[in-house]
């Protein structure tokens, strides 16, 4: 890794790699001498880097005076420090990654009056999505959180499946179009040696825990159910709470199937998302069926030409994105922060140009993005070092979706966004899922503030059960008695009084 990031530096001097000078609506230097405020960050694990050394943060701190003494943390370890933080009451100035803010709001900042005040470019998004406004504001009036990430379609679906067609014409088999000749694929990539090196080295299904776009919670939906983080969806008006559905104890039996006999990655439990990566940049192609956001995410480039999104089955669901997209509590501001302004102002200022939001989002322009001679930018891959990933270049020259960013339309007005092939291939496997995304879905915003924080508290006591639950029943399988037992457990945790609340701000919402 240390000798990829040598070249994706090295590369990125080679080009020459500057950010131009930046027309902004927005007053700066924010201080006349350089000030240091303490962020706690959500470390992206693809990235070979910290922050301090990425030229966006080195940017941003000439053109502001903010210093950023940054606290990275795993994303495996985030909630438990962010809790600490907020338990102990030593808070850093601004969370970048997720903060539960119907719970901690009391130790938040509320900022819409400096949002109206000073941010500019905030309040033009707000302009261009009214419903963006609605969502981050509390019923007690207050914004306390401003979003992150990048509200398009190309991430309305997370993960998908995408299949080797090499392999599939090697073993003498369609495209799959039902639950058993999936499995009767995998099965034939697990014994067959499709990629033809004599090992029985095949990975016939590769996902992984350690990335949310490969859970393979996401095939849940092939038995008429869904999971999400709220384990919750929405039909005919009504929420219902998806672990005690039928459907979801038929889904966890077939998972198991596919560990017990070698059809899913082994590790899948076990592994962090570097080793996760690593599993395709192997000279010799090893994944039959990958899920993941898009296949050169992971895989090793002259094999991305290989695969092909599979569709969901038919009668199968399929979550995607709730609208607005992005995550509305990215980046916060604690209340201890001395100079709530000035935070507002950075994210703002990072929200001004295209120019300095690609340099966040990709790093500088001439690596991995580019203008073209028609005023319009596109996304590229032919500079990603051998053994490397888009991905990884992105998550190291830049920071990726999780940073003081909010990438939407405006960006891909008069000087849009041209997709690379890539993402045109992601756009077109989208459609696909999405015709088999839930007709009614929850919409993303805050309800009653001490019903949103008790519903909260809920959701910690149900992950804390379902998590291992889910693992076991992959791992060792599930019986029925077990099911039932588990129904019983279930009642134990108010899942009565989590889906009413979920409920009440449905009602409220549509």
């Amino acid at each position: 890794m240390k000798k990829v990031l040598s070249l994706i530096v090295a590369l990125c001097l080679m080009l020459g790699c500057t950010v131009s000078a930046l027309a902004i609506d927005v007053d700066l230097p924010i201080f006349e001498e350089k000030e240091t405020f303490t962020w706690m960050i959500a470390k992206e694990s693809l990235s070979q880097n910290t922050w301090p050394e990425k030229e966006c943060v080195q940017f941003t701190e000439e053109k502001t005076n903010i210093h950023l003494e940054c606290i990275e943390i795993a994303s495996s370890g985030w909630d438990e420090k962010v809790n600490l933080a907020f338990t102990s009451g030593d808070l850093p100035d601004c969370f970048v990654g997720g903060v539960d803010v119907a719970i901690n709001y009391e130790s938040l900042a509320a900022i819409e009056g400096i949002i109206d005040e000073c941010a500019p470019n905030i309040l033009r998004t707000f302009e261009d999505l009214p419903e963006l406004r609605g969502a981050l504001t509390l019923p007690d009036g207050h914004i306390y959180s401003l979003p992150t990430g990048d509200a398009d379609v190309k991430n309305m679906i997370n993960g998908e499946l995408w299949i080797n067609t090499t392999w599939l014409e090697k073993v003498g088999k369609e495209m799959p179009t039902t639950v058993d000749e999936f499995v009767d694929v995998l099965r034939a990539f697990r014994d067959e040696d499709p990629n033809g090196n004599g090992q029985k080295d095949e990975i016939p299904l590769l996902a992984s825990g350690a990335s949310s776009a490969a859970y393979i919670r996401q095939m849940m939906g092939f038995f008429g159910t869904l999971d999400n983080s709220n384990h919750i969806r929405v039909e005919d008006g009504k929420v219902i709470f998806t672990p005690a559905e039928d459907g979801y104890f038929q889904a966890l039996q077939w998972l198991h199937l596919l560990y017990s006999e070698g059809l899913l990655n082994q590790d899948y439990y076990t592994e962090d998302n570097t080793q996760f990566l690593a599993k395709g940049q192997n000279e010799v192609c090893t994944a039959g069926v990958l899920l993941e956001w898009y296949i050169d995410n992971i895989m090793y480039g002259p094999y991305v030409s290989q695969y092909a999104p599979i569709e969901p089955f038919e009668g199968s669901l399929w979550n995607k994105s709730r609208l607005p997209q992005g995550s509305l509590n990215g980046f916060v501001i604690s209340s201890s922060c001395r100079d709530v302004a000035a935070m507002v102002r950075y994210y703002d200022y990072v929200n001004s140009d295209l120019d300095i939001l690609n340099l966040w989002n990709y790093g500088p322009e001439g690596v991995i993005w580019r203008y073209l001679d028609d005023g319009r930018w596109e996304v590229f891959t032919d500079n990603v070092p051998e053994g490397s990933s888009s991905s990884q270049v992105r998550r190291t020259l830049g920071v990726g979706p999780t940073c003081p960013m909010y990438a939407y339309s405006r960006w891909r007005g008069p000087q849009a966004e041209k997709y690379a092939d890539r993402i045109t291939a992601k756009v077109a496997a989208n459609e696909l899922y999405l015709k088999h995304t839930p007709v009614e879905n929850m919409p993303a915003g805050y309800g009653d503030i001490e019903e949103t924080a008790e519903r909260n508290l809920l959701l910690i006591d149900i992950d804390q059960y379902l998590d291992p639950f889910f693992a076991d029943a992959v791992v060792n399988g599930i019986t029925e008695e077990a099911w039932q037992q588990h129904l019983k457990v279930l009642d134990t945790l108010s899942i009565d009084e989590y889906i009413g609340y979920w409920q009440t701000f449905y009602d409220q919402h549509t």
